[in-house]
């Protein structure tokens, strides 16, 4: 996986695995959280993730997409143009992750849906034509979903110090693998918006390859209320640092009821194909 994308999957994996006494209340349809990337002094690209609806079966999901672009400078030596998407049941399920991604001379355009009736995942190679049927864990997400579910989660669930959470995830044709997070405490921080209190997090890199510094070299905070939205990314890499910084918020306040989900696992799948 390329540092870049281990980086963006990092920043919205910060989840764990417990899926008791879930509510969307953190987090609408409508919500858009904006965000610069900046390695050192200088900016090199900005981010955004934006929430909106979409019906399956007469079924209302949330459809989340998220979109990068390098910027400046940064443009002109390694242009990035990545835009991900997740759709999700209103339960955190998700149902169809895809991503189409161009970064120098890489570039990938996949989709994976989810069974989760069967617990299985059809990973469809669209640039090369390949379709692959794998079988998932119960409680499997893809790197955007995850960061939503866990928005959603008690405060009682995650806020444990030095407790290590884990959670399967599926990415790309490599398969499904075990994101960790450590939870180390509260702290405030000066961000673009002003001073705010956070849930400090670090989450585990097993490979550390030629970038890192070491296994826990990436620091995540987010909002110690209920929306629970992330602030700060930094990762400390063998030359400098990254940091990624929220830098506009907008419609995050949830103002609606949780609706009830009756859906036919099945013929979502079939919807989605």
């Amino acid at each position: 996986m390329k540092f870049k994308n281990s980086i963006f999957c990092l920043f919205v994996c910060v989840a764990t695995y417990s899926q008791n006494n879930q509510s969307t209340s953190s987090f609408a349809i409508g919500e858009e959280l904006h965000f610069r990337v900046r390695y050192g002094i200088f900016n090199t690209s900005f981010a955004s993730l934006k929430v909106k609806d979409t019906l399956i079966n007469n079924n209302s999901n949330y459809h989340v997409v998220a979109h990068g672009e390098s910027t400046g400078l940064a443009k002109l030596f390694f242009k990035v143009k990545d835009d991900y998407y997740s759709i999700f049941s209103k339960n955190i399920e998700p149902l169809k992750f895809g991503r189409d991604v161009s970064e120098g001379n890489y570039t990938a355009r996949e989709n994976i849906i989810f069974d989760s009736f069967n617990n299985k995942a059809t990973l469809n190679d669209l640039k090369n034509d390949i379709t692959t049927l794998v079988s998932v864990s119960e409680n499997i997400q893809d790197i955007i979903s995850a960061f939503y579910f866990f928005r959603t989660l008690p405060k009682e669930d995650i806020i444990a110090k030095n407790a290590i959470y884990k959670l399967p995830i599926i990415y790309n044709e490599e398969g499904q693998f075990t994101f960790e997070l450590r939870y180390v405490g509260e702290e405030t921080i000066k961000t673009p918006l002003g001073l705010k209190q956070c849930y400090k997090f670090k989450p585990y890199l097993p490979n550390l390859g030629r970038i890192f510094k070491d296994p826990y070299a990436i620091t995540i905070w987010v909002t110690n209320d209920e929306h629970r939205i992330p602030v700060k990314v930094s990762a400390k890499i063998v030359v400098g640092s990254i940091h990624a910084e929220l830098i506009e918020v907008k419609n995050s306040q949830n103002t609606q009821s949780k609706p009830a989900l009756s859906v036919l696992r099945g013929s979502i799948v079939q919807s989605l194909r």
